[in-house]
């Protein structure tokens, strides 16, 4: 149990129920075609997959600029709405209107996490993709996604977000044993394992989240190690060699999880805020 730091109340800790309900709410939402910013972010991913399997780069183009806007979208119009992700009849409160919605602030730090996302997405697919060898790209890609993880981490602090020492420990652990790994290749991976460390503090914020934040927050719990686990198959990927079987399919398998776990951090971190803003 975890303290509540205004009423000093036991706050329960979000529950991998609660985050399989939220997130299966989430994966509902966008087939629905009354708002299409869902369907959108599903055209936008399964297009990019399709590119990747088949090597098709200019599918890529089209359609992997357009994933972090899809999501952002979904994010920023369910907190104009004042809703989590189903309309009316949530059986968790997820998508119960009159929730309260996003203030400026909040809207300001989620559109530019999606900016820094999306050009950093930019960078790296123009730089050849999750094959990249080239380190300056690579460092300029983790500057860019530095940025928007910065601005997301910001709002999730002020939406009353804070580590646990449990994910802490278990993140510091991970943060660890990759930068090891990078430096003992190469010294000059600092940055990337520098960014190494902010990627592991971004996670273990996210899934540090508790019921106080509402249900719709709990899917952060599945973002940050989803977010941990697609830019770790990146690292896999430069390893493998083009054109292989294995290669197309670490590719999507990235895509896969870099998408989700865009969207889940973009909407998970809209729904605390809006419960941080809720009157209590």
């Amino acid at each position: 149990m975890a303290r509540n730091r205004t009423t000093g109340k036991a706050t329960a800790t979000s529950s991998p129920v609660d985050a399989a309900r939220a997130f299966s709410e989430r994966v509902l939402s966008l087939m629905d075609t009354s708002r299409p910013e869902g369907p959108a972010f599903l055209a936008a991913a399964a297009g990019t997959e399709l590119a990747k399997a088949t090597g098709f780069g200019p599918l890529e183009k089209l359609c992997k600029p357009l994933i972090v806007p899809a999501a952002l979208a979904i994010a920023l119009l369910e907190g104009a709405r004042g809703e989590g992700a189903l309309a009316g009849g949530s059986t968790t409160g997820v998508g119960r209107p009159g929730a309260g919605g996003l203030g400026p602030l909040a809207t300001t730090l989620l559109s530019v996490t999606g900016a820094a996302y999306t050009t950093g997405d930019v960078i790296l697919m123009l730089g050849g993709g999750h094959a990249s060898r080239s380190k300056a790209r690579l460092v300029s890609g983790a500057a860019a996604f530095g940025v928007g993880h910065l601005a997301l981490g910001g709002l999730m602090l002020r939406s009353g977000l804070r580590c646990k020492p449990l994910q802490s420990a278990v993140h510091g652990v991970v943060a660890g044993a990759a930068g090891a790994v990078l430096l003992s290749e190469d010294r000059a991976n600092a940055p990337l394992a520098a960014y190494g460390g902010l990627l592991a503090a971004l996670s273990a914020l996210a899934t540090s989240v508790d019921r106080r934040s509402g249900p719709a927050a709990s899917v952060l719990a599945v973002a940050g190690p989803v977010l941990l686990l697609s830019d770790g198959l990146i690292l896999v990927r430069r390893k493998a060699e083009g054109g292989t079987a294995l290669a197309r399919a670490l590719d999507v398998g990235v895509i896969d999880t870099y998408a989700t776990a865009a969207l889940l951090l973009l909407t998970g971190t809209a729904a605390a805020a809006r419960a941080a803003g809720r009157p209590a």
